[in-house]
């Protein structure tokens, strides 16, 4: 198909009369790969016919392909929103959306979803909330247990196909090393990545060993995420390359947290990734999460980069893109200095006394990563997080035996992470003293501080807490009122130096702001 007829069909698909439905409002949304059509109800996406190396779609049968593949492909996350395959047709010359006709070429129909409900417009609009981003990172967890991954899959994981992307970024750009990236950036990233990959091959072939690398998303970043109706749906993974749909489930993760570095929304993006890690224990994924927010930070430069030579854009939109992609590379370069600073804080209390509200809201400003007890029990007898074990104090999954298991891996996992470079939260009661030996000893061999941070607040307060967690059933936490008494009882005294006494009964952001004040955090 020339230039001057794929115009005419763009042209034509900007007037209502060319679709099978009422069409009050066209809006014509431009990428470097697509056109989309947004009709009110639906979304048509076609792809442009270009060749980048990383994708082709010159062909009409290309094309054809990869629209079958997108449906298919994000039918595992938004069964719901993904509807067909359509055919773009000839008659009478004009051009329609299906019926009869010449095919002239396929779009992807789509249900379309309010842009207000999209994670960028939430973010602008200050609208996201804890519930929002954790419902985010559950479905997300839940898709990577079952995602497929297979021996070709693993292979993607190697170092050396790793590097085969990130040579290809380092190629795409050389040539914008004076319009959108500083030499000195570009060098020091290409520097980094090559000896990252070979210095750190430990970590990559553990990810595979842990069949971490599936088949993923590939683009898991805000604008492909939509909350409405109290229900997350994930859009537009990579359908066009499984090179870069196949590949580390930290790689995905790391997009999402890169992205909403660059919105300067860090806070939720730790929110996020404490409820993924939660939910899946794959807390290695912390190993090469810092390469993979960098890797990810200079695809989107490198897209930007490209859009500035894209036809059909206005001057601003091109200076627009420029821009973008200047912040980018700036992003992945601010990674290689961000500074270490581990450390260990021990959330303890009775039960109830909102040692994890505490947590999640700590770590959220330290860029800390949570270990829970609640999740590591239920890991360590294969149950899902979300699972409720309930039992009677002592007994089921929570008998001395259980708890010794709970508090070494707790440690192990503190351990691990530390040695990554990130500080720990470690969210469980600590209710014994030998417990507590525990974190003075992994203080000191890894020869970082710690403080115990004490939850307390009137017993009318846990109670109540008690009840409603028990009743709505959504926590991980398995504490019920019946236990309460029994646990105090046990509950040794913490008479540890290194202590803050924290009063739960206050707001949440009065406690952040009187811990900082008074502590090593």
């Amino acid at each position: 198909m020339s230039y001057n007829v794929l115009m005419d069909v763009i042209d034509f698909l900007s007037k209502p009369e060319a679709y099978p439905h009422p069409v009050k409002q066209i809006k014509l949304i431009q990428t470097h790969i697509s056109w989309v059509f947004l009709t009110g109800e639906f979304v048509y996406k076609i792809k442009k016919p270009v060749e980048f190396g990383f994708l082709d779609f010159t062909t009409l049968e290309k094309r054809h392909f990869f629209c079958k593949e997108e449906i298919k492909l994000n039918r595992r996350f938004s069964p719901e929103i993904y509807l067909s395959v359509v055919p773009i047709v000839k008659r009478n010359n004009a051009f329609f959306i299906d019926g009869e006709g010449k095919i002239v070429d396929y779009a992807v129909k789509m249900k379309q979803l309010p842009q207000t409900a999209c994670v960028t417009h939430l973010l602008e609009k200050d609208k996201i909330t804890p519930t929002i981003m954790q419902a985010i990172a559950k479905k997300m967890a839940d898709f990577y247990l079952k995602a497929e991954t297979n021996r070709e899959i693993a292979t993607y994981g190697l170092p050396e196909k790793i590097e085969i992307n990130i040579k290809e970024n380092f190629d795409q750009t050389a040539s914008y090393t004076s319009r959108t990236i500083p030499e000195k950036i570009y060098n020091a990233l290409k520097e980094y990545s090559f000896s990252f990959l070979e210095k750190e091959k430990d970590r990559f072939l553990k990810r595979i060993t842990a069949g971490q690398i599936k088949d993923g998303h590939g683009d898991f970043h805000c604008a492909n995420i939509y909350w409405h109706q109290g229900k997350a749906y994930i859009l537009d993974c990579i359908e066009f390359n499984k090179r870069f749909r196949y590949a580390d489930v930290a790689a995905d993760v790391a997009f999402l947290l890169m992205d909403l570095d660059f919105r300067q929304a860090s806070f939720w993006g730790n929110n996020f990734l404490n409820t993924f890690l939660a939910q899946t224990n794959d807390f290695s994924l912390l190993g090469v999460l810092t390469f993979y927010k960098i890797y990810r930070a200079y695809v989107r430069g490198k897209i930007k980069s490209f859009e500035t030579d894209m036809p059909g854009i206005s001057t601003a939109q091109k200076e627009a893109a420029t821009r973008q992609a200047r912040v980018y590379f700036e992003l992945a370069y601010s990674y290689l200095s961000k500074p270490c600073s581990p450390r260990i804080l021990a959330v303890t209390g009775l039960l109830g006394s909102g040692k994890t509200t505490l947590a999640l809201a700590l770590a959220a400003r330290l860029s800390a990563i949570v270990i829970r007890s609640d999740a590591v029990r239920k890991h360590l007898v294969g149950a899902k997080p979300d699972t409720h074990l309930y039992a009677p104090f002592g007994k089921g999954v929570y008998t001395k035996e259980m708890s010794e298991r709970v508090y070494e891996s707790l440690i192990s996992l503190a351990e691990e992470i530390l040695g990554y470079g990130f500080p720990v939260i470690l969210d469980a009661s600590f209710n014994k003293e030998i417990y507590r030996e525990k974190v003075r000893a992994l203080s000191q061999k890894m020869g970082c501080p710690y403080l115990f941070l004490y939850c307390q607040c009137e017993e009318e307060i846990i109670k109540n807490r008690l009840q409603q967690r028990q009743k709505k059933g959504e926590d991980i936490s398995d504490a019920y009122l019946g236990l309460f008494e029994t646990f105090k009882k046990s509950f040794e005294p913490l008479r540890d130096e290194n202590k803050i006494i924290v009063d739960t009964g206050q707001p949440i952001e009065r406690t952040i702001q009187e811990i900082t004040k008074r502590s090593i955090v």
